[in-house]
């Protein structure tokens, strides 16, 4: 049992996000720094609040020490008697949908898994470790591959998604806390935790950004990585205010019948781009967006030429007097 007079714990547990509303909550744990103290705070939340909890463990079986990783994680929640759920990668797991790359694989096992262990727990929320350093990072890969508003606002603290038919929904309560305040309240209540080697090595972009650039952006000045932060917290809130007003848009200027919006009026450039990313994403073109698609449609609205169009995929966007109408071919 941790002390209520911690104070590490006490100036934690008031920084942590507004919670998604459940009864159960599943704390995704994979041994880390992150996970084991996002453990112990929420474990302390959901005893103030009354609500239940047990700890989710996915293996994707990429490692040579993830098996040694599952079972740490498995002993850690019998000292402390928390209900465990957990997944392993089979050689069949692994073979499957290996055309979406190693990180995209390794995202829908995760996905389904937790669509998996929800069931089997009577769960209601999915509680995972990104902590504010995460969000840095995220805000600067999505800049660098050129990312609009919508992603520059970085990872959410909730989030809703639909996956094999089941709904995830999932918090993000340690967004407003530092690797280095998680890895001292481990220290406070003597609490171990399991190094990843992968975190260490920089093939992937993520950890170029947080061992390279990150360090270089203190360097030069430091708060930059707050600042960055910031940055994604004011993206949001302009994101929010634009997506209403696309709605707004699209209501009432959206012929659903022929699925053509009306292109006569020229609002600002991020209202138009914001309407045409929400058209696209209505008719279940979402994995389809990209800027440069969103800037080629764009185009169509600008110029009065009937008969032009941007073909993408398995739809085209057809320009017609004062209209834009999407076509998607069936398959």
């Amino acid at each position: 049992m941790i002390s209520k007079k911690n104070p590490i714990l006490q100036r934690l547990l008031s920084k942590l996000t507004k919670a998604s509303v459940g009864n159960k909550y599943a704390i995704a744990v994979s041994g880390g720094t992150d996970s084991v103290a996002m453990l112990f705070l929420i474990r302390e939340w959901c005893r103030m609040k009354h609500k239940q909890f047990c700890v989710f463990h996915v293996d994707h079986s990429m490692r040579n020490t993830s098996s040694a990783d599952a079972e740490w994680v498995k002993q850690l929640c019998q000292e402390h008697n928390i209900e465990f759920f957990s997944r392993k990668a089979t050689k069949e797991d692994l073979e499957n949908n290996r055309n979406l790359g190693s990180e995209g694989w390794a995202r829908n096992f995760r996905y389904s898994s937790f669509a998996s262990m929800l069931k089997e727990s009577k769960a209601d929320v999915i509680v995972t470790g990104h902590n504010s350093e995460d969000q840095a990072e995220t805000i600067l890969m999505r800049m660098m591959r050129g990312s609009s508003w919508k992603g520059i606002q970085g990872i959410k603290s909730q989030i809703t998604l639909n996956f094999e038919n089941t709904e995830l929904k999932m918090w993000r309560p340690i967004l407003n806390i530092t690797r280095l305040e998680l890895s001292n309240f481990l220290k406070s209540i003597k609490q171990e935790w399991r190094e990843d080697e992968t975190n260490q090595t920089d093939l992937y972009l993520r950890n170029k950004i947080r061992h390279k650039l990150m360090p270089m952006l203190e360097d030069i000045y430091k708060g930059s990585v707050s600042h960055i932060i910031a940055l994604g917290a004011d993206a949001s809130q302009l994101q929010k205010d634009l997506h209403k007003r696309a709605l707004k848009y699209i209501k009432t200027f959206f012929n659903q019948e022929k699925n053509q919006i009306m292109v006569a009026k020229k609002p600002e450039t991020s209202l138009r781009r914001e309407v045409i990313r929400v058209w696209l994403k209505n008719n279940g073109l979402e994995n389809s967006i990209n800027r440069s698609l969103i800037e080629r449609i764009d185009d169509l609205w600008l110029i009065k030429n009937n008969g032009r169009a941007v073909k993408y995929a398995n739809f085209e966007i057809l320009r017609h007097k004062k209209y834009l109408w999407l076509r998607i071919w069936e398959n």
